[in-house]
């Protein structure tokens, strides 16, 4: 990862009121509650009921087995997520297609990894019931990697929809480039169907959702954005969002309402138009423009897919500026603009689609702050559910600790540190937390980044 600027001592904080007065005079207005009541409160869900208002989205620890199913270390991950206490586990990435992981170690689902699939399922619910008498709503993300995905030798293979001249030199995890193939109409119709017959799969396991990933560089949010790409899958605003609908639509008539649907949808890629989705439509403005997204919500909620999750390339990275080329160029990057103008932009998405329920993403950047700013955020109508991705690998009781502490415990918190991405980037292999986690992380931190 590139170097990020952190120009605040948390540490030195002692409350949620200094943390939002410091934030607010630093022009950074987070929405902050020190009362953090509001985060045990159920969500209803259609005929179902997400336990609180606290999720762990998705987050590969790349550690599954070469066949695509869980590895122990998986099974171990979401343990600890249950017992956790969070309401809403958003399941990691797991593709629908061999051809589309984006590291050797994803999962897949597929006929042969479902049974796999289902027991840690049940056992993570088995966690959560034996500590809490209930267990979390499931959701399983679903993705073709597209221009991410990588051999069993983690060699590049970019598969893409459109020439995009900011990201094509770079698409890999670890930024190396490999000979990108576009995607004809029959391969997208291919991966469509991919996604289809995994819901159904999901289903098999007894997950309560699919989600059908939106987000990052992946394969169906670089359709979103495929302005210059001829043909059914671009083009248009219809165009660009069919093949997000083919699938709600197939799965409907396959499960009808026995499984729920839902996206993890970026806001705005941080990419100027004609090669970023949600920005201004003026060639090379680093701006954004959220008319899209909030027309593609609205008609998601119309077709009964009522939970979003709102995220972008990345939180770190601001809509303004040099956005994700920031990354890319080597700028020094300040994450905590780029996660509050994420959080408003969730904001103003709920605001124009109220009969959604929204996931805010980017809480962990906030370090013990964070349940602050998700109640803050949750009782200010800017979103419906605080959201924790690297957090839950170095503090998977966060939401336990919330509830009956009322604080998030600053010396179990992520540290920002990224070792957890350089683990996956320059290490190639299993990753969590080197800090928190040090039994399992840390000789792995040693061997395979330290040691190379």
């Amino acid at each position: 990862m590139q170097k990020v600027t952190k120009p605040f001592n948390f540490a030195r904080m002692g409350t949620a009121e200094e943390f939002k007065n410091t934030m607010t005079q630093a022009g950074l207005p987070f929405p902050v509650d020190e009362n953090v009541d509001v985060l045990a409160t159920p969500v209803k869900l259609g005929n179902k009921v997400i336990p609180n208002r606290m999720c762990i989205q998705p987050l590969e620890g790349f550690d599954g087995n070469p066949d695509g199913s869980p590895s122990e270390l998986i099974f171990r991950r979401y343990k600890r997520y249950a017992e956790g206490g969070a309401g809403l586990l958003w399941y990691e990435s797991i593709t629908v297609a061999d051809d589309g992981r984006c590291n050797p170690l994803q999962m897949v689902i597929k006929p042969s990894t479902v049974s796999e699939i289902k027991r840690l399922v049940d056992e993570s619910n088995a966690a959560a019931v034996a500590k809490y008498g209930r267990r979390p709503y499931n959701v399983l993300q679903l993705t073709h990697s597209g221009r991410r995905s990588t051999d069993k030798d983690w060699n590049p293979t970019p598969l893409a929809v459109v020439p995009n001249p900011y990201i094509d030199h770079h698409n890999s995890i670890d930024g190396r480039s490999g000979k990108i193939t576009f995607a004809t109409d029959e391969k997208i119709e291919e991966i469509i169907q991919g996604f289809i017959n995994a819901a159904t799969l999901a289903y098999e396991a007894g997950f309560d959702s699919v989600d059908i990933k939106v987000c990052h560089e992946y394969i169906l949010r670089e359709l979103l954005a495929a302005y210059n790409r001829p043909g059914k899958f671009g083009g248009s605003f219809e165009n660009r969002t069919r093949a997000v609908f083919m699938i709600i639509d197939g799965i409907r008539k396959n499960l009808g309402d026995k499984l729920d649907i839902c996206v993890r949808l970026n806001a705005y890629d941080c990419i100027p138009y004609p090669h970023g989705w949600g920005m201004k439509k003026e060639e090379g403005v680093m701006e954004p423009d959220l008319t899209e997204t909030i027309q593609l919500c609205k008609m998601l909620v119309g077709k009964g897919v009522s939970l979003i999750n709102i995220s972008t390339m990345m939180p770190r990275y601001q809509p303004y500026g040099r956005g994700y080329l920031a990354e890319l160029e080597g700028s020094e990057i300040n994450p905590y603009a780029g996660t509050y103008h994420l959080l408003k932009a969730t904001k103003e998405i709920k605001e124009a689609v109220p009969e959604g329920v929204f996931v805010c993403t980017g809480l962990t950047w906030l370090e013990q702050f964070g349940g602050s700013v998700a109640a803050g955020g949750i009782n200010q109508g800017w979103f419906d559910i605080g959201g924790f991705g690297r957090q839950g690998f170095a503090y998977p009781d966060f939401a336990y600790d919330l509830m009956n502490d009322k604080t998030m415990h600053r010396y179990k918190c992520c540290v920002t540190c990224d070792k957890c991405y350089d683990l996956i980037q320059k290490g190639h292999c299993q990753t969590g937390c080197v800090v928190r986690d040090q039994e399992v992380y840390l000789p792995l931190y040693r061997k395979n980044v330290q040691g190379k």
